[in-house]
């Protein structure tokens, strides 16, 4: 949204108004429908002005971008000595897949994704491509020989498509994390997280962008122990044709 208005409220709920009407009259409104459109906006986090015209509008919050700069202080955690945190290779793809799988299957409870028949297939081929091009940006946590965590970052030249949602610098973005379910809670995503941000300050990025889930109960409270502060909210509804 661009809103000229000093009005904040009002502006936008004239902007609304005019975009459902818009969709009602397209050719292809009836495709609305469909459970995996949405109407979204991409708000301030901060600018509580507009937010009424968004709910009366039916849209709600969905995710949020985050950002950490490279200055933000690390958090302590514990030792977990038996945790070896190292990069993935090739050899890795099916764990790999299965955790990339895992971060979509749980987002889809909270409407932050959006699982189809073809999500295997495309997961795989972008995680095959990724470990062979760029396998140092993709990070496995293991215990006792076994993979419990995943995170993966996008490097600066591949995070352009959102590097101008925050000030300039060289901004990563990280899609995925993720760990199972016996880990959450016990420390070892914080040192998964931590290992990860010290090879980012190492390698010169000044800015790292994430989405969470703003229903999922876990992440928030997560990312910003980790040094992430809300930049934009995403307001969607759900379908696209329940914007009012």
């Amino acid at each position: 949204m661009r809103l000229g208005d000093a009005d904040t409220l009002a502006a936008a709920d004239d902007l609304l108004t005019q975009w459902r009407d818009h969709l009602a009259n397209l050719p292809e409104a009836p495709e609305a429908t469909a459970d995996d459109t949405s109407a979204t906006v991409a708000w301030p986090s901060r600018d509580v002005t507009g937010v009424l015209a968004l709910q009366r509008h039916g849209l709600q919050p969905l995710t949020v971008i985050a950002v950490r700069r490279a200055t933000t202080p690390v958090p302590k955690h514990g030792d977990h000595h038996d945790l070896v945190i190292r990069h993935a290779g090739p050899a890795d793809l099916d764990k790999v897949i299965e955790l990339e799988l895992g971060v979509i299957h749980y987002d889809a409870h909270f409407g932050a994704a959006f699982p189809r028949p073809a999500t295997p297939e495309l997961v795989q081929e972008a995680t095959r491509k990724n470990l062979a091009q760029r396998p140092d940006w993709t990070w496995l946590a293991m215990r006792c020989g076994e993979p419990v965590g995943l995170a993966v970052v996008e490097p600066p030249d591949e995070a352009t498509w959102i590097a101008g949602m925050t000030r300039p610098g060289r901004t990563a973005y990280l899609p995925s994390m993720f760990l199972s379910p016996d880990d959450r809670g016990t420390g070892t995503g914080a040192k998964l997280i931590t290992h990860v941000h010290e090879a980012l300050d190492a390698r010169g990025v000044d800015l790292t962008l994430l989405h969470y889930a703003q229903l999922n109960p876990l992440s928030g409270p997560f990312w910003h122990r980790m040094g992430y502060r809300p930049l934009w909210s995403i307001w969607a509804a759900l379908p696209a044709s329940t914007l009012r």
